[in-house]
């Protein structure tokens, strides 16, 4: 018997915590590990949003120390994943000192060689927000100047052992809103981030990601993982979509965040941003196309 469980928020180590679980029983893990440097998380939930306390870019952990532990913790994930289950992961490049750090690649090559089964792979695109990089080149717009805004993190999503396809007519996407297929259909999601101070936090995605993932990758009654839950987009999502949850995180702050944000209406924009390519424009251009009230899965067929 399990003796952790679901449908909670928990404060504590999630290694710890997720070695209390003693059989697989999670269908689905969706999470963005913590940031290698960029955010200094402690800062943030002692001074919160106050730009006089910086909390960005103050740690030094190195790339290896990094890789091996969020390695070590998805190791346990798979561990309490079910045989066919799934892990979705949030996850972007990172700067060093004007060197890019492909931490997507090479999480893929850890938890490849650990066991897991590359999936599929989905780029996150900001559409309105990323890191501001070419600057400089407007200013010097030399050869070997350029860089490139980043725009984009990467949604990669692993699979424990070979692909158990479950059948439940009741829960098939007959119908599906054409217009929100066209969307989600690609390998590229076009998706706004948050806005800077919208959530007492300093990274949340938006809800749209585990909104589509979950509704995508599992049935009603199954269990969604969130290790990392943050300010609790997993959860609320799992428990708005009619799954079982279990959230995990450090910082009691946070905790107390996810467990109100559970009791909060649905927060997903009625609204998709897609390229148009119209075969009579030799350039194909932006537009917002309409996908219904998501406030019920029934609108998103």
């Amino acid at each position: 018997m399990n003796e952790l469980k679901v449908n909670q928020i928990i404060k504590g180590d999630n290694l710890k915590t997720l070695s209390k679980i003693k059989k697989p029983i999670v269908n689905l893990t969706i999470t963005s590990p913590h940031y290698r440097n960029a955010i200094d998380y402690d800062m943030h939930v002692k001074h919160g949003n106050d730009p006089k306390k910086n909390y960005r870019g103050k740690l030094k952990t190195e790339v290896k120390e990094y890789l091996d532990e969020v390695t070590k913790l998805f190791d346990e994930v798979k561990r309490v994943t079910v045989a066919g289950g799934y892990c979705c992961i949030i996850i972007g490049n990172e700067i060093d000192k004007g060197t890019l750090i492909a931490l997507p690649a090479l999480l893929t090559t850890r938890l490849i060689k650990s066991g897991w089964e590359l999936h599929e792979e989905i780029i996150w695109h900001k559409v309105t927000g990323g890191a501001n990089r070419a600057g400089s080149f407007v200013q010097h717009p030399y050869p070997s100047y350029f860089r490139a805004n980043i725009m984009h993190e990467k949604i990669l999503v692993f699979r424990k052992g070979p692909n158990k396809l479950r059948r439940d007519m009741g829960y098939a996407f007959t119908n599906l809103n054409s217009k929100l297929y066209n969307e989600i259909a690609n390998s590229v999601w076009h998706i706004a981030p948050v806005p800077p101070g919208y959530i007492d936090h300093p990274c949340p995605y938006p809800e749209e990601i585990p909104y589509r993932l979950i509704s995508l990758y599992t049935y009603p009654g199954d269990v969604v993982l969130d290790p990392y839950n943050g300010s609790g987009q997993t959860t609320k999502l799992a428990k708005y979509l009619g799954r079982k949850y279990l959230g995990l995180d450090n910082q009691e702050k946070y905790v107390r965040l996810a467990k109100k944000r559970l009791r909060e209406p649905l927060n997903v924009r009625t609204e998709s941003l897609v390229l148009d390519f119209d075969e009579e424009k030799e350039i194909p251009r932006w537009k917002k196309i309409p996908t219904g009230n998501l406030n019920t899965l029934k609108n998103y067929k």
